[in-house]
């Protein structure tokens, strides 16, 4: 019987995600202090977690990937494809699960009660795991740990930032099972380094390494469950079961192989025939081509991404040298009244979404009560003449000889996303602004400076991109929003490609990161959220979920916001 599956992963919120909180009882150095998801839907249905070793577990799985990894180094790597892959094989101090909780991975989870946490927060202690080995045998120690904080620090290493890294004042390491982090002030999200999105890096293979080149970006040592064997570019990343994993009985699965596809239509193909038994990241445009398949379940799981355009207010790469048209704030604030979301939601993304408000889209921080700028064509039409931007006779305005024509690039091989640019086109159009298409690979958009990445250049004038915050948000709003965090040469650290420098901003969000008392926290974010939104260059379009599709022979898998799809494929199976 053809059978049209949707799981959707609906996950309560805690009380302090709920409004009423628990002021400086809950903060985000203990392990309750990230609140989970809220999502809808008539069922909650969940696949099984944790099963029971079969008699037949084994086999080989292989994922779709259309988006193929720049690198797998935790503190170089900024694309999801990359996360993907490395959760599998490198591993934090904690972890986050489905219910916005930190948990133990590397390290017991430091809290207030045992004095793990300082009563000032500005020691944290981390008790490691005992037993622990990376996948050559070799042990992981604290040593690692430090390491670690020395290799991001290091002004050598072109790291994507040392937030919060940077406020450490020292890490002793009394014996290879213990951690102490001192910090020289407050950084309430401490439990997010080491952690989440980054990782331990081994210090037995890196010491001496020169980081960005180092064979690890590609093949690295790990203490997950699985180990890097292979990767044939442009083809597939093959990974092997970790002999030296600290569970005996995990993973269940032999070998994951990601399979790197040209594009969605691939995946479709291949899902179809049984070439893949996973595929990452569906398109919201050919959602019903994955539901209508036999023996196929789609995923949905509310995620704190959100689908954005992000303005570039410099002519290039220096933030002092303003953009022809977004140096005028009437111009950004126009583009932004222009923007009519609902054939975006309702034609293309078949309602499964809803428009979003804020760039922190989930959880404790996410504000509430904040709306776009109506949909208002007249109204930018106005502030385009006001600002001097007038129609010679053609449709498009021009100014001081200079037409109003803008770029947007966002990775290619996304149907929903070219879509999403042709509706753009024609509403900016309407008002007078010539929207131009020039997508690229996202390894050329997401790139580093050294590789000329587009964003970290400022090689461009709008982007669309999705990104949200992990369980904490001050990472998050620091390396995309803090104007330290402007990529410059030399390096080309931080992610703060809108070039975007407010004193207001940056003041809250170090607000943010230096209280334990979760209702300032959330009033300085509400704060750094709305300086974003009034600076417009930060134009949210909609909440993105995670949509993947899962053959029926695949059993195992379960839903988690704050992870990527792979997050516990220890546990999966396979039917053979």
């Amino acid at each position: 019987m053809k059978r049209m599956a949707i799981l959707f992963a609906v996950l309560a919120l805690v009380a302090a995600a709920c409004g009423g909180g628990s002021g400086g009882d809950t903060q985000a150095t203990t392990s309750t202090a990230a609140p989970a998801a809220t999502g809808g839907g008539d069922t909650v249905t969940t696949s099984s977690a944790a099963p029971t070793p079969p008699s037949d577990a084994g086999g080989i799985l292989t994922v779709g990937l259309f988006q193929e990894p720049d690198n797998l180094n935790p503190f170089l790597a900024v694309q999801t494809a990359s996360r993907i892959v490395r959760d599998l094989v490198l591993e934090g101090l904690v972890d986050a699960d489905p219910d916005g909780n930190f948990i133990a991975e590397l390290s017991a989870v430091p809290n207030a009660a045992d004095g793990t946490i300082s009563a000032d927060g500005l020691t944290v202690t981390y008790n490691l795991v005992d037993g622990i080995t990376w996948s050559d045998g070799h042990p992981f120690t604290s040593a690692d740990v430090k390491f670690t904080w020395e290799t991001v620090m290091n002004p050598d290493n072109a790291v994507t930032t040392q937030k919060g890294y940077e406020d450490i004042a020292s890490i002793d390491t009394p014996d290879d099972q213990t951690v102490v982090v001192t910090y020289t002030k407050l950084y309430s999200p401490a439990l997010s380094l080491f952690s989440i999105p980054e990782a331990i890096l081994p210090a037995h293979v890196l010491e001496g390494a020169a980081f960005g080149e180092a064979e690890f970006n590609r093949i690295p040592e790990g203490t997950g469950p699985f180990m890097v064997t292979e990767w044939n570019s442009g083809q597939s990343i093959i990974l092997d079961k970790n002999p030296n994993y600290r569970d005996p009985s995990r993973p269940l699965l032999d070998r994951i192989v990601f399979k790197i596809i040209p594009d969605q239509n691939a995946g479709i193909t291949q899902m179809r025939t049984g070439d893949i038994d996973v595929f990452w990241n569906i398109d919201t445009g050919v959602i019903d081509q994955f539901t209508g398949m036999d023996g196929v379940t789609v995923q949905v799981t509310p995620s704190s991404n959100v689908e954005y355009l992000g303005l570039n207010l410099s002519s290039g790469s220096d933030p002092n040298e303003p953009h022809f048209a977004f140096g005028d704030p009437n111009v950004r604030k126009a583009l932004a009244m222009a923007i009519d979301r609902t054939p975006i939601i309702e034609d293309l993304l078949f309602g499964l979404s809803e428009a979003a408000t804020s760039p922190i889209g989930l959880g404790w921080a996410s504000p509430e009560g904040l709306s776009n700028p109506p949909y208002d064509p007249d109204g930018a039409r106005a502030l385009l003449e006001e600002s001097g931007w007038v129609d010679s006779g053609d449709g498009i305005r021009e100014k001081d000889g200079q037409r109003l024509t803008l770029e947007i690039t966002t990775p290619t091989g996304q149907q929903v996303r070219e879509l999403t640019e042709q509706v753009l086109q024609e509403q900016f159009k309407a008002v007078g602004i010539e929207l131009v298409i020039n997508n690229v690979p996202a390894a050329t958009l997401f790139g580093n400076w050294a590789e000329n990445g587009k964003l970290q250049r400022g090689d461009f004038d709008i982007a669309m991109d999705t990104w949200g915050p992990d369980l904490d948000p001050a990472g998050f709003l620091g390396i995309l929003f803090d104007s330290a965090s402007i990529p410059q040469d030399p390096g080309g650290q931080g992610w703060n490609f809108f070039r975007l420098q407010s004193d207001r901003l940056d003041a809250a969000i170090e607000a943010g990161a230096s209280t334990l008392d979760l209702e300032a926290r959330k009033a300085a974010y509400r704060i750094a959220v709305e300086e974003i939104l009034d600076a417009g260059v930060y134009i949210p379009l909609y909440k993105r979920s995670k949509l993947d599709a899962f053959s029926d022979r695949v059993n195992g898998y379960a839903p988690n916001p704050w992870g990527e799809v792979t997050w516990n494929a220890e546990e999966w199976t396979i039917n053979n």
